[in-house]
């Protein structure tokens, strides 16, 4: 019976706790903390003013494992409970009454706030929030529905840029070694969209068509580098503020590029965090730009910031409106037909996906990326053919400034539409949002509206047919200017022949001089005709890192003969960030004993480098894959691969584990590993330990 007792407390107490927000309104959040690189840890205080709703015992506020050191409640300390968890406040909270309080506290993050060493050895430092997270480094508010007005004072060495969300106010010393960096926002935001980073950067600013300043940042080292990693971003900003119809709603705009982030980019309030493997040069641009993430992270400031979702049940409010809009501005750049390929793409991803036991409607919390990014995006376009230009963007408009700095459902996105439109949209919702099945044949009708999606389709079904009945039709696509998608279409349904008349089509897609069409025959034909090899060849010159690496490659394993040629011909080229045709050009000049011999052990220490820390998980991943490839790890990779398996990015982390498993099966690295262990750090030593115990 006590049991049941305290049980029923339990919940009762959850439930409160859960329902905070009908009961306190938090209004300002004041931050100044100071951040360590030395012992990762963040201190400070916190100051929040909140108004009481309705009569409550007690509030509380999100803090994970921290020291909670004080509380001061309108300005006097006072007794607290903190599990680890919670910082729960007990007083007699009158309704329409006023508060303050203040945190002071310490906390050593194991989330949210990643410490990493940059590619000149500087510490960086940079946050990521989004979920439940901000809570690990700052007493704040796990509940998105809680909008807060967050001003910032982050104290830091004098040899770093400090950036974080909002205007930056002053920087003013604090001591001879320490500066104080203080940033103010105008508007409520909720708490995982809080951000900062700290290293080495340069900024270029340019001003939007509506007085926006735009901050983008780059290593100084990477100058070279800044055109063509920022390349159309102005011209993504005014284009997505026209076309949302709603002026971007902060003070200004950042976009700053940090080492071995979790994801491609994440959309902080006025201050986008991306992955640096899009810091690309004018060759990368082709085929690995950050066109898309910027478009998709700048369009989340609108949808997914300034409108936020109650819950994950309305999670396309954000990244299904996040991905449309970023596809609407890769329109303006790449032209229509990159957009409705790529409508096109998703639709077959989806469509293949409902045939799966993962399918799930849009509106499960629990659904896919594919289904919130791509059948989101899907339901957006839907409804704007179903409603007409003007009705979705009235809507667009209307739904932005009704829930602006709030919290939306999809109910209330629907309810904007149909007022506006004038429709009963509950078939749209069933039919797009609600069924398990993605709608194929509605999202099929709606692209062969399209003149060129019609032909692409006509071509795709000639795949199952002989060569001799289609070679007419297979030769007419090619024919100059060949159309990016038609085109590898084409190449897609030549591959793995080699008849005299499958090599005429060859000819004709290698005179395309389409770059798209000879990166798929790149792709696509290992085996090379001899009648081939000239033109193949050629594709060792294209402007196309994606081109290079599987070309080289084919040719080094096709013609033996000339592999001393190739290897020269591409001796310095790096490739992308991951330096993807430099490492597999030193696994390929190892594996030629006629190549430089003298030089082999210089290539190898150059290979293995790249497992170290010093270099991005993307460039580490490609080398451990090499050595996996060749067993020839040195203790030194050895080690570094042990760093990979304790890593924060999940991504990389997976991956070493799955090559670390592999290698302590073998008897001879079980062996190595136990005389390396000692040399690890603790956390390392550790994991190790585990994985080497029966």
């Amino acid at each position: 019976m006590r049991i049941i007792f305290y049980l029923f407390i339990l919940l009762f107490s959850f439930k409160g706790l859960s329902q905070q927000k009908d009961h306190v309104d938090f209004l300002l959040g004041k931050v100044n903390i100071t951040v360590d690189a030395n012992t990762k840890e963040v201190r400070g205080e916190v100051g929040y003013t909140f108004t009481i709703l309705k009569t409550a015992p007690s509030i509380y506020i999100d803090a994970k494992k921290m020291k909670v050191l004080k509380v001061l409640l309108d300005k006097k300390e006072i007794d607290f409970e903190y599990d680890n968890e919670k910082i729960k406040i007990t007083s007699d909270f009158k309704i329409n009454t006023n508060h303050d309080i203040n945190i002071q506290y310490a906390a050593i993050p194991k989330k949210a706030v990643y410490f990493v060493n940059d590619y000149q050895g500087n510490p960086q430092i940079w946050t990521q929030g989004q979920g439940k997270y901000t809570s690990n480094w700052l007493p704040s508010f796990d509940d998105m529905n809680e909008k807060i007005e967050f001003d910032l004072t982050i104290n830091y060495a004098r040899d770093a840029e400090v950036i974080a969300n909002g205007k930056l106010l002053s920087i003013e010393p604090v001591n001879d070694s320490i500066q104080s960096w203080k940033y103010d926002m105008q508007q409520p935001m909720s708490s995982y969209l809080l951000a900062f980073v700290i290293g080495k950067y340069e900024k270029v600013v340019e001003t939007s068509a509506s007085g926006i300043p735009l901050e983008m940042y780059y290593y100084p080292e990477t100058k070279d580098k800044f055109e063509s990693t920022y390349k159309h971003s102005k011209q993504i900003f005014d284009f997505l503020e026209k076309e949302i119809g709603y002026a971007f709603p902060w003070q200004n705009y950042k976009q700053i590029p940090v080492k071995d982030f979790l994801y491609a980019g994440m959309e902080n309030t006025g201050t986008t965090i991306f992955s640096d493997a899009f810091v690309i040069d004018e060759t990368a641009f082709i085929d690995r730009n950050y066109i898309n993430v910027n478009a998709h992270e700048l369009a989340h400031q609108w949808f997914g910031d300034l409108i936020t979702e109650t819950e994950g049940t309305h999670h396309w409010l954000q990244e299904g409106f996040a991905t449309y809009y970023a596809l609407l501005a890769e329109k303006e750049i790449f032209g229509e037909d990159y957009f409705l390929f790529k409508l096109y793409e998703s639709a077959e991803q989806l469509t293949e996906l409902s045939k799966t036991d993962q399918a799930t409607s849009l509106l499960d919390p629990k659904a896919s990326s594919l289904t919130f990014y791509q059948r989101g995006a899907w339901a957006i376009h839907a409804l704007r053919e179903m409603i007409g230009d003007t009705s979705f963007k009235i809507t667009i408009h209307n739904f932005l400034e009704k829930y602006k700095f709030k919290n939306a459902t999809t109910n209330d996105f629907i309810a904007v539409a149909e007022e506006v439109s004038g429709k009963d949209l509950k078939e749209f919702a069933t039919l797009w949002l609600e069924n398990v099945a993605f709608p194929s044949q509605h999202a099929l009708d709606i692209l062969t509206k399209s003149d060129f999606i019609s032909s692409y389709l006509s071509l795709a079904q000639e795949r199952t047919q002989p060569m001799a009945g289609k070679w007419g039709t297979l030769a007419k696509a090619l024919t100059f200017p060949a159309n990016d998608y038609i085109g590898q279409e084409v190449v897609y349904q030549l591959a793995g022949k080699a008849a005299p008349e499958v090599i005429a089509l060859y000819d004709k897609a290698f005179e395309s001089n389409n770059i798209f069409i000879r990166q798929t025959i790149a792709n696509t034909l290992s085996t090379i005709p001899k009648g081939l090899q000239e033109q193949y060849e050629s594709l060792l010159n294209d402007p196309s890192y994606a081109t290079i690496e599987p070309a080289l490659y084919h040719l080094w394993a096709n013609f033996p003969e000339k592999r001393v040629e190739y290897l020269d011909l591409t001796k310095e080229i790096i490739g992308f960030n991951d330096k993807n045709v430099r490492i597999l050009w030193l696994v390929l000049a190892l594996s030629t004993n006629e190549y430089q011999i003298e030089k082999h052990q210089e290539f190898y220490v150059e290979l293995s480098k790249y497992t170290s820390s010093k270099f991005n998980f993307n460039t580490r991943e490609n080398a451990f894959t090499y050595l996996e490839s060749l067993q020839a790890f040195s203790d030194q990779s050895l080690t570094d691969l042990v760093d990979g398996a304790t890593h924060h990015n999940w991504r990389f982390r997976n991956s070493c584990r799955k090559i670390l498993d592999k290698l302590l099966k073998q008897e001879k690295y079980q062996k190595k590993y136990v005389a390396l262990m000692h040399n690890l750090p603790k956390n390392q030593q550790d994991f190790l330990q585990k994985k080497l115990t029966p």
